[in-house]
């Protein structure tokens, strides 16, 4: 901003200077009258040519400055200035018609191809200070504004040549130029002065740079002096009495040096900004390449001290990057695996079929993807320098450069997580059977716990009940004695209705002896009359026809999921319903309580639901938990009608 108000700043004292100068010409004019330039038609003719070889250079730089890309204000300049200087050889040729030179025709067609001229510099300078905002222009915008600059063009040169003696005459002979030429001439002096005022204004500089748009590659100084320049010219236009005045003379060259302002004001500017942006893009260029090389360096270490392994492949599969890590991994140096097929750490079996996964990954586009990340599917397997195979967990990327695709694979030796999640998946097992010995177990505890305290313990009270009732009929007894031998009835009827429930509980009979459906129904009977939940039991006979260890897994399931809605569902119903094919069970258990979150599932201490899924998975089944805060829960389990392995035998092994 410092160097745009200098250059205002000298344009400003330069202008001042010129027109300080021009003022006492003008004032003079009558005392320099006897002043005349001797061979006026040459000295035009040099002058003119000069301006029209400017103006023409003007056309050509402000065209090319930016190749295909150009602006907006290069383009108006451009052809602006082809059509002005058009116009200028126009004006040249019809020199032969100057003042004192015998056809006044051929001097009004100078004249008015003179002030067609100027009016296009003045009225293109001025669009340029109206307009702050510069833009791109696409070459099909372009070469249409030049089309209609040089259409206008030709059709002005055709119309003062055909049509002169209709245009407002600007020379009569013997009486010089007319009232019109002196108007156009005043008008330009206007013109000129908005410019170069509006060019001057270091407001507009400062709104332009508040709105930050792209401003006009223009230096405004120099244009601001070519058209103060150019207004000074046309008052010596306006005063000249005839071809040899000095002040003929002194308009060319004001016109001139405002021609040479705008080559500065503009043409420099477009040539030297396309080069200054390339001396900042070299310098760009050098930055990043000195980026570039420190992020290689920063990357190679990287890849060098990676834990993990990388290589680098073509689209031949051969290896062209390896890290430490890598050679390592395969046991080779880093050297013996560059420039070798990566069959080479293959597996025989696999090298086919890997080929063809990489090729394929290679025509879908992705950039990358992951491999072997299964534990249950180790399906990248590496061969070390020695033969011994291992299991690969990688990931791989691709990208095509200079038209060739390239892999990076990003790989580690899991052979020590294969071996864990082995001894896991059977610690696993071991526990699974361990739980299943401890259910079956537990069920044969309780059944014999149920059996002695039915064919035992029931027996023994029923036995006493009859003594007491023989008791009652003895007419010896007070009455005194016969209420404590009633109420002893009673304790003793008490007790053995609580070791029935004791005992169903524990193992309903119905189970043994009717089947699950049946003992369902007495649970589903007992739960509603002991708890008043409306529980409802969706099923049949034949639907629940089952081994042993199913029908008692079942019915623990149910039995469970029932206590849980007691203890914490706060349901008025539940809902279960059975469903059966050829191959598989489907039973749901759905209430209408205050449902639970799903962390609630996963609390160490929800021994109930763990119960339930470890039955469930015994016998290789699914089990799923839906429930909503507010919408109750919904137990799901899905169990295969296949022969399974019977928990009964894993107990007794």
């Amino acid at each position: 901003m410092a160097t745009d108000y200098t250059r205002f700043f000298r344009a400003r004292w330069m202008a001042a200077l010129l027109l300080l100068i021009s003022l006492l010409l003008w004032a003079a004019h009558g005392k320099l009258a006897h002043l005349r330039v001797a061979a006026p038609l040459s000295v035009h003719t040099l002058l003119e040519t000069v301006t029209v070889v400017i103006f023409t250079s003007v056309f050509i730089v402000c065209w090319n400055a930016f190749g295909g890309a150009r602006k907006k204000s290069s383009v108006i300049l451009a052809v602006a200035f082809l059509c002005t200087a058009i116009l200028g050889c126009m004006h040249a040729l019809s020199f032969q018609g100057m003042p004192g030179f015998p056809d006044a025709s051929d001097m009004h067609k100078s004249l008015l191809f003179w002030i067609l001229s100027r009016s296009f510099i003045a009225t293109t300078l001025l669009g340029l200070a109206l307009s702050p905002e510069d833009s791109d222009v696409s070459p099909l915008q372009a070469y249409l504004v030049l089309i209609a600059g040089l259409l206008a063009t030709a059709g002005w040169t055709y119309t003062v040549f055909a049509f002169s003696d209709l245009l407002p005459l600007t020379y009569i002979e013997s009486v010089g130029q007319t009232s019109f030429k002196i108007a156009c001439e005043a008008g330009l002096i206007g013109i000129n002065l908005i410019t170069a005022y509006l060019l001057n204004r270091d407001v507009k500089q400062e709104q332009d740079a508040e709105k930050n748009i792209q401003r006009l590659q223009i230096d405004r100084a120099s244009m601001f002096l070519a058209a103060m320049l150019l207004a000074i010219s046309e008052v010596y236009f306006a005063l000249y009495t005839d071809s040899s005045d000095l002040f003929v003379v002194i308009g060319h060259v004001f016109q001139l040096f405002a021609a040479i302002a705008i080559y500065r004001g503009m043409v420099a500017v477009n040539i030297h900004t396309p080069y200054t942006n390339l001396a900042e893009t070299s310098q760009n260029l050098a930055r990043s390449a000195e980026e570039l090389h420190l992020q290689r360096e920063r990357l190679s270490r990287m890849i060098d001290t990676a834990i993990d392994g990388i290589i680098t492949i073509d689209d031949t599969q051969t290896i062209i990057l390896a890290n430490p890590s890598a050679a390592t991994l395969f046991g080779y140096e880093v050297s013996d695996l560059l420039g070798i097929s990566l069959n080479t750490v293959l597996p025989e079996r696999h090298r086919k079929v890997h080929g063809e996964h990489v090729r394929k990954f290679g025509e879908t586009g992705a950039t990358r993807r992951r491999m072997g990340g299964s534990f249950d599917d180790f399906y990248v397997t590496g061969v070390k320098a020695n033969g011994e195979e291992f299991p690969i967990e990688a990931s791989i990327s691709s990208q095509v450069e200079v038209g060739r695709r390239y892999y990076t694979v990003i790989f580690r030796d899991i052979s020590e997580r294969k071996v864990a999640k082995e001894k896991m998946a059977l610690y696993h097992d071991e526990l699974t059977q361990l739980s299943a010995t401890l259910q079956s177990i537990r069920e044969e505890e309780r059944k014999h716990i149920a059996r002695e305290l039915h064919d035992d313990l029931g027996q023994l009270l029923a036995a006493l009940r009859m003594d007491l009732s023989l008791l009652q009929r003895d007419s010896m007894l007070t009455g005194k004695s016969q209420k404590t031998v009633s109420s002893m009835d009673q304790l003793i009827l008490t007790a053995i209705t609580t070791l029935r429930r004791i005992a169903t509980d524990l193992r309903p009979r119905a189970l043994d002896e009717g089947g699950l459906y049946f003992a369902l129904q007495t649970l589903q009977k007992d739960f509603s009359s002991r708890h008043g939940i409306h529980c409802e039991l969706v099923a049949n006979e034949e639907q629940l026809a089952l081994d042993d260890a199913r029908s008692t897994a079942i019915f623990r399931i149910i039995q469970e999921s029932l206590t849980n809605v007691v203890r914490h569902a706060d349901a008025t119903e539940v809902d279960i319903r059975f469903e059966r094919n050829a191959h598989l069970m489907r039973f749901t258990i759905c209430d209408n309580g205050k449902g639970m979150d799903a962390d609630d599932t996963r609390k160490a201490r929800s021994f109930g639901l763990v119960g339930m899924r470890e039955r469930v998975k015994a016998m290789q089944g699914e089990f799923k938990v839906e429930s909503q805060p507010g919408e109750g829960t919904c137990l799901e389990i899905q169990l295969p009608l296949e022969p399974v392995y019977d928990l009964t035998a894993r107990a007794q092994s």
